[in-house]
């Protein structure tokens, strides 16, 4: 299990948390919003709200895809592909979260 440290709260960041990756490093979900919507422009909040959601629910889908137990090699390669999914779409949105 890999575990980080939380730019934001200086934490642990483990597997099975919700968390993401910025330029700063690897920060807790609540985190990075909280901090996040400190420093939104009013003219961008709904576009921010809007993003939060979609990485919260991303990152739900990718715990869950991450809990899923299989020992079948073909259903082993498509949880490992929907992670993979998960993880870049959680990533893409973060990353318009920070060009926010």
């Amino acid at each position: 299990m890999a575990e980080f440290k939380c730019y934001v709260c200086n934490s642990t960041v483990k597997t099975g948390e919700k968390f993401t990756f910025t330029k700063k490093g690897s920060v807790h979900y609540d985190c990075y919003v909280s901090s996040k919507r400190q420093n939104i422009d009013p003219s961008k909040e709904e576009e921010f709200r809007t993003l939060a959601m979609l990485l919260d629910y991303s990152l739900q889908a990718l715990l869950n895809a991450m809990s899923i137990q299989t020992q079948k090699e073909s259903a082993a390669e498509a949880k490992r592909q929907s992670i993979q999914t998960y993880e870049k779409l959680a990533g893409d949105i973060t990353k318009k979260m920070e060009e926010l």
